[in-house]
């Protein structure tokens, strides 16, 4: 782990801001209700049609028992609230400058490309890498960041930890200019000490540099850039 710097901000707590979220989904429910949204409607439906239960009396429990809407509310890891957290705490950091949330897809989203690029094109090149989600500027680098949290192993989740694996294994090829730089932040008790060692594997650490580490150790990182 990187030496952490002592004016740098306490990293996220992704435990609290979920919980938070989860209260918020709640109160949405009910609102939702109210006003009659038909996607919730037909949630409501599906579930008392499932279970044979009537939808009257579904709706009725909802509106009573906050733990009934709470089956209903939106799961925070579905509302990209992990992202969003990283984004808006990084944003913050003293020496991250013109900080940007990159769109999934479209005319400015960043991929890397197979021959190690990073390329902003409207369509993903084939054999390129999952879209970026961040980018800013430190001194004179310009610092491209995918970033991850994830609980728990799984095919899924397996799935997504090669995925940013990649990112690093395209960079590596090395094609990028010498000050960009590749981040790819994790966070998460998936990422074990064993599953960062894989990363590290991939890591560049010449010009281009590339870097795996948690939320909490990018300003020492981004502090140690020659």
């Amino acid at each position: 782990m990187l030496e952490r710097q002592g004016d740098s901000p306490e990293p996220p707590d992704y435990d609290a801001i979920e919980a938070r979220m989860w209260q918020k989904n709640v109160g949405r429910v009910l609102k939702e209700l109210e006003a009659d949204n038909p996607h919730m409607h037909k949630k409501i439906n599906t579930f008392a049609v499932r279970f044979g239960y009537d939808k009257d009396d579904v709706v009725g429990e909802i509106l009573s028992n906050e733990m009934s809407a709470a089956m209903f509310s939106k799961k925070p890891d579905r509302q990209g609230m992990h992202e969003e957290a990283a984004g808006k705490w990084l944003e913050q950091l003293d020496n991250v400058n013109n900080f940007l949330k990159l769109p999934k897809r479209g005319n400015s989203a960043c991929y890397i490309t197979g021959d190690g690029e990073v390329r902003n094109v409207k369509r993903k090149p084939p054999g390129s890498s999952k879209s970026l989600d961040f980018c800013w500027e430190t001194g004179v680098y310009t610092i491209f960041a995918a970033h991850k949290f994830t609980r728990e192993g799984g095919g899924s989740q397996d799935n997504q930890f090669l995925e940013v694996r990649n990112l690093l294994e395209l960079f590596q090829k090395g094609s990028a200019s010498e000050q960009t730089v590749l981040l790819i932040i994790v966070d998460g008790p998936y990422f074990t000490e064993t599953k960062m060692n894989d990363l590290h594997r991939f890591e560049r650490e010449k010009p281009p540099f590339s870097k795996a580490l948690s939320i909490g150790d990018v300003p020492a990182f981004l502090e140690g850039l020659p």
